[in-house]
């Protein structure tokens, strides 16, 4: 049975750039900003990307994220896809599937994993936990 190891902590203020109606629902871009608190480093790295985001008709969000952990040497992308639930009092709780690219030599280990993060966001924050995915 797979299991879940603890990767990190996420905590970003939200900015929010409504694009409009689309054929698949409203289009709305949350570009994120905040740090990354985890096991496999020391302190905090710096954590930006944005969230395109379509607002489907259940009320509920479909999420297609790109972001950065870190900064150059050791900086490292991630890409992930997902569901946000949206909750009667206009929070939301992201449900996010991972995976990363690096060129660090230190972290080139991410190239190989898959993470799943869950969170909750509400007043322009959003707090994620992530955990890599072990077999």
């Amino acid at each position: 049975m797979p299991s879940l190891e603890k990767f990190c902590t996420i905590e970003a203020g939200l900015g929010m750039n409504v694009i409009g109606r689309s054929p698949a629902g409203m289009r709305i871009d949350f570009p994120f900003e905040g740090s990354a608190t985890g096991p496999h480093w020391n302190g905090e790295r710096p954590v930006r990307g944005v969230d395109y985001v379509t607002v489907r008709e259940d009320g509920n969000m479909s999420l297609d994220i790109h972001g950065t952990i870190g900064e150059r040497p050791d900086a490292v992308s991630y890409t992930a896809t997902g569901i946000s639930i949206a909750n009667e009092d206009r929070s939301a709780d992201p449900r996010e599937l991972i995976v990363f690219a690096t060129g660090s030599e230190e972290l080139s280990w991410l190239n190989n994993e898959v993470a799943v993060a869950f969170g909750h966001g509400a007043g322009g924050k959003i707090t994620l936990d992530v955990y890599l995915i072990r077999p």
